[in-house]
């Protein structure tokens, strides 16, 4: 389908003065993708509305970056705190994009819950945080071409 430029309406542009923050959190709130930002050291510092509403649904403690509390998701991850077995090589992706070693780093890995068997692919990719290099974590659901792929 084509569709004349003519008919195509851009968002309005953002207002120079409106906080940056502000702005991310509302694009991150709008994706269905769960999503995190983390900081040059690791602290989750954002998170996103799918992110909360599935660490609600599914997590075994509540999510200390919906509340405002700033924690080391590496350190957590780091010391066992995951049930994943992929933890360690996620773990190690993020940290190479922190460092700027690998420009994105991305992951496909299983993430059951009681009620079904899903895959998450997770993306790691470099994101300006007050002024040094954080990452934006996406996790997006795969399970459709799981349950397409021969066995």
């Amino acid at each position: 389908m084509n569709v004349p430029v003519s008919d195509v309406k851009l968002p309005p542009a953002a207002d120079k003065h409106q906080d940056p923050k502000a702005i991310l959190r509302a694009m991150l709130d709008g994706l269905s993708d769960e999503a995190v930002v983390l900081d040059a050291q690791g602290k989750i510092v954002m998170t996103n509305l799918a992110w909360r509403q599935y660490r609600l649904a599914y997590g075994p403690q509540p999510d200390p970056g919906a509340t405002g509390q700033a924690f080391n998701e590496l350190e957590l991850a780091s010391r066992g705190h995951s049930p994943h077995k992929h933890t360690s090589r996620a773990v190690q992706g993020i940290r190479d994009v922190l460092s700027g070693d690998i420009e994105a780093f991305s992951l496909t890995y299983p993430c059951h819950t009681p009620d079904a068997q899903v895959w998450f692919t997770m993306t790691v990719t470099p994101v300006l945080w007050e002024g040094d290099t954080g990452v934006l974590i996406t996790h997006t659901d795969t399970t459709p071409r799981h349950r397409l792929a021969p066995r």
